[in-house]
């Protein structure tokens, strides 16, 4: 029984995909954000150090910018996780929801439908495996489950002209995080059937299904790497270490 009591059904295959194609402008310079330096390692390798802990995934995509699966392979691969046949680098989208698409199309011939698909943002390297393994024990028993928090702030409905339009019970809120885990059989029919729709998470997509996703409380320091002051946040929370218990 790992993650301290987090029951997870054994007999169950879990594969992890890391979308990791993006452009990350908003974090502005010429590297592209899973690769920046975070306490002298890249982002995207403490973040397969997290995923690799929680000893969960037979199989981990991580969908990088077409054309660099090999410099991913080299740089990343082979430099910090030599010898681990697990991880695969698989060509993405120009899009976070077209490189999930990508990855869901690399699975199809390697999984069934129970299979549990854990999405993950490359970008998000403070993850605890303890999150990691309770949000993917949830999705084995509901389909769908996701991290999320309670914001702290009191959230406001504005219009056009930025005038209050409501103010929501904040607890009726949460704030959508990663991991997220599907079966894959439900994770790919909401992607197959987007159409034009597009989803800021994959969580959105289950929902338009009519489907339940299950929330597990997240934590504030599982924080996604979008601006340089996330990146120095990201450096205090690393050198304090992450705990397994969150």
């Amino acid at each position: 029984m790992p993650g301290g009591g987090v029951y997870l059904r054994e007999n169950k295959d879990c594969v992890l995909l890391l979308p990791a194609a993006g452009q990350g402008l908003r974090m502005g310079g010429e590297v592209k954000k899973p690769y920046l330096l975070l306490a002298d390692k890249p982002v995207i390798v403490h973040t397969l150090q997290a995923c690799l802990r929680a000893a969960l995934f037979s199989r981990i995509f991580v969908m990088v910018t077409p054309g660099e699966e090999s410099l991913f392979a080299e740089e990343i691969c082979k430099a910090y996780f030599p010898g681990n046949n697990t991880i695969i680098a698989a060509p993405g989208g120009s899009t976070r929801q077209e490189s999930v698409l990508q990855g869901l199309k690399a699975l199809c011939a390697v999984v069934d439908g129970e299979t549990i698909v854990c999405v993950h943002d490359a970008v998000r390297p403070c993850v605890s495996p303890r999150l990691l393994r309770r949000v993917v024990a949830e999705a084995q028993v509901w389909g769908a489950a996701i991290a999320a928090v309670t914001p702290t702030d009191t959230i406001k409905v504005v219009g056009g002209d930025n005038n209050v339009l409501s103010t929501p019970l904040r607890e009726t809120l949460v704030a959508a995080q990663t991991p997220q885990c599907f079966k894959f059989s439900l994770i790919w029919e909401a992607h197959c059937r987007a159409g034009a729709v597009s989803a800021s998470d994959d969580a959105m997509l289950v929902e338009r299904l009519g489907k339940t996703v299950k929330v597990v409380p997240g934590s504030h320091t599982n924080i996604k790497l979008t601006t340089p002051h996330d990146l120095r946040l990201a450096a205090l929370y690393l050198a304090n270490g992450i705990e397994e218990g969150v």
